[in-house]
């Protein structure tokens, strides 16, 4: 097919592990992808480039759905905009929205979906719980990239990767308490220096706060693929996607579990149980879920539809 993909293509660190990957599997797959910015864009050359091609495949269309960025005003332009656009459109219109669908997410979601062919949802709790007969659950993806390296300026026994705001305080608060200069927050890390922390911690840690037994953030995809021993929330979908706990990963509910679960693990004795974990979870998420996988159920499910509309 030829697909236009609206997305964040320049200055945004995000699109290192989405966009640019999506569109680089696309490409593997055999399909034509015109990069469009969503910051950069004029209207009437997506437009055009749209209704010359296949398909559009976009994520938040620009939307601020970050909870520092939500600006109510900015919001509803930015949505009609889109809509307008949309509206414009004569080939099929994709989106994959990874973020949470709740407050504006919610807004965008139940305006978008009657206007565009199918949607695609990383919070498939949400996708579960409302009848949109175009909307499907599609947990993001990540690739196959070389090992990092062990670096002393990375090393620790525990590391949390991401922001500490909200419900994580209370948690990493409580380790960093206990485990003193053992645990490290890295909150601003991509790339290969990700690669490296993922060999140079014992142990990554993910909180709960914000999933639940559908919606989880893209992390344990990208950090096993990168070889890291992780313990996360156990949570009854990533039992459907096949991630055995205990196997692929270390799995926690309540505090109490993940402190036992970490002490276990810490002890020397415990090293090579902890590297064949590791190697299990790295081997099994890039046998199933790189975004080439992800990209082919996607398109299975659109040709599905397509061929439900003919009959």
């Amino acid at each position: 097919m030829k697909i236009v993909y609206f997305g964040k293509f320049k200055n945004n660190k995000y699109s290192e592990l989405e966009e640019k990957p999506i569109s680089e599997a696309l490409k593997k797959m055999g399909h034509t992808v015109y990069e469009l910015d969503v910051m950069e864009a004029k209207m009437e050359d997506l437009i055009e480039k749209a209704n010359q091609s296949d398909m559009l495949l976009f994520h938040d269309g620009g939307l601020p759905l970050g909870l520092e960025e939500q600006d109510e005003l900015s919001f509803y332009m930015t949505l009609n905009g889109l809509m307008m656009l949309l509206s414009k459109m004569t080939c099929l219109k994709v989106m994959w929205l990874f973020d949470r669908v709740v407050g504006v997410g919610e807004i965008l979601a139940s305006r978008i979906l009657p206007t565009i062919d199918c949607g695609f949802f990383n919070d498939d709790t949400w996708v579960r719980r409302h009848k949109y007969p175009n909307a499907y659950g599609l947990h993001p993806g990540t690739t196959e990239r070389p090992l990092g390296q062990y670096r002393k300026d990375l090393a620790c026994d525990i590391a949390f990767i991401g922001r500490v705001y909200g419900g994580r305080v209370e948690v990493i608060e409580g380790l960093k308490k206990q485990y003193g200069k053992r645990f490290r927050i890295f909150e601003d890390i991509w790339g290969k220096d990700f690669d490296d922390l993922c060999q140079s911690a014992k142990v990554i840690f993910q909180p709960k706060w914000l999933m639940n037994d559908f919606l989880w953030t893209d992390q344990i995809y990208h950090a096993l693929s990168a070889g890291a021993f992780l313990i996360h929330p156990r949570l009854h979908g990533l039992q459907e996607e096949g991630l055995d706990e205990g196997s692929h990963y270390v799995g926690y509910t309540i505090i109490e579990e993940l402190v036992a679960g970490l002490e276990f693990f810490l002890k020397p004795e415990n090293d090579e149980k902890r590297k064949q974990v590791a190697n299990q979870g790295k081997s099994y998420v890039l046998e199933n879920f790189t975004w080439e996988k992800r990209l082919e159920k996607m398109i299975s499910v659109i040709k599905d539809k397509l061929l439900k509309k003919q009959k």
